[in-house]
């Protein structure tokens, strides 16, 4: 301690025209200056090795930061990519899913054409859903069950342009077959219409069928050539199918007559009329009126006289009537 407490004159004798200086320093000086150095050289060097440490941490850091930011714009952009293209695929099915429509559109129009011609009564078909079913208060449970989850909704664009493909190739597919049912259903319809199918009176009674009879004026036996269908005079006498009339007159002993060629090798006759509405070269429609019931020509009382006539042979009229003019009006 005697030591420390000393003092330590120092002489510094500089160039030979200058004064000597003389400094005077306690011994805990020489001691206490010397280790404040040296702590600090210490610190100083341990300052530089945590400065390098953590200039190296940075570093890492910045660049784990860099790679991390350069993976998420890789993935932002990915997922931007991804939704563009879901947009695209979004926009290509809605175009599809327009002309789908316009398809389905067609074949309603076709398949309401085919109902009309066919004389179907449209019905509409409402399918109820859930959400559709009024819900009254009261208790609620049963077993919650999850939904599946959908761990493939990446093909779900994929999908629904194959089912729209394999839905439009099906509508492709059953419009030209409906095309080709509706024409043969108005090719039917035309065979049909030229047909004659219904009764031409309002009166269902017959008095006297086809084939050998014997005859009401003269007694002997002959060929009776149509259908004797009684009624009162003046009740309507209409066109058994559609066709043109070739012959409108008053002779003997068919009386007032109407012949009506319907093509097809097929014609229709109707004698003793009371009066004729139509005349020759008219176009008439099946159960259109073209004269009156009578009692002209050779005849014993009122009724019509119905003949077909089949390339020039006369035929039984009771198998070609199926229908009665109402049914086909209704």
């Amino acid at each position: 301690m005697k030591r420390l407490s000393k003092q330590f004159t120092f002489v510094i004798i500089p160039e030979a025209n200058q004064s000597v200086r003389r400094i005077r320093l306690r011994g805990y000086l020489l001691i206490l200056v010397p280790s404040v150095i040296a702590l600090i050289s210490i610190c100083a060097a341990l300052f530089v090795i945590l400065f390098s440490n953590s200039a190296s941490v940075i570093a890492k850091l910045e660049g784990r930061l860099d790679a991390s930011a350069s993976g998420y714009e890789q993935s932002l952009q990915g997922k931007n990519d991804r939704i563009a293209t879901l947009e695209a695929d979004l926009s290509a099915l809605t175009a599809q899913a327009e002309q789908i429509e316009t398809k389905m559109v067609e074949i309603s129009q076709l398949e309401k054409q085919l109902q009309e011609i066919a004389g179907i009564q449209a019905t509409d078909v409402t399918i109820s859903s859930a959400e559709s079913v009024p819900l009254g208060e009261g208790g609620q449970g049963g077993e919650e069950i999850d939904l599946p989850a959908t761990t493939e909704e990446a093909s779900l664009p994929a999908d629904t342009k194959q089912q729209f493909d394999q839905l439009s190739a099906q509508i492709d597919e059953l419009k030209p077959s409906l095309e080709s049912t509706k024409a043969a259903i108005l090719k039917y319809k035309q065979i049909l219409d030229i047909t004659p199918s219904i009764w031409p009176a309002d009166n269902r009674k017959i008095t006297s069928t086809f084939g050998i009879r014997r005859d009401p004026i003269s007694g002997r036996s002959a060929l009776h050539s149509g259908l004797d269908i009684g009624g009162n005079r003046g009740d309507p006498i209409y066109a058994a199918a559609d066709g043109v009339v070739t012959l409108s007159e008053r002779t003997y002993p068919q009386g007032n007559n109407i012949m009506i060629d319907h093509g097809r090798g097929i014609e229709t006759r109707y004698l003793h009329l009371n009066e004729r509405l139509a005349n020759v070269g008219d176009k008439v429609k099946k159960g259109q009126l073209i004269g009156e019931l009578g009692n002209t020509g050779r005849s014993t009382g009122p009724h019509l006289h119905y003949e077909v006539i089949v390339n020039g042979n006369h035929v039984d009229p009771m198998p070609y009537i199926r229908e009665d003019r109402e049914e086909r009006e209704s």
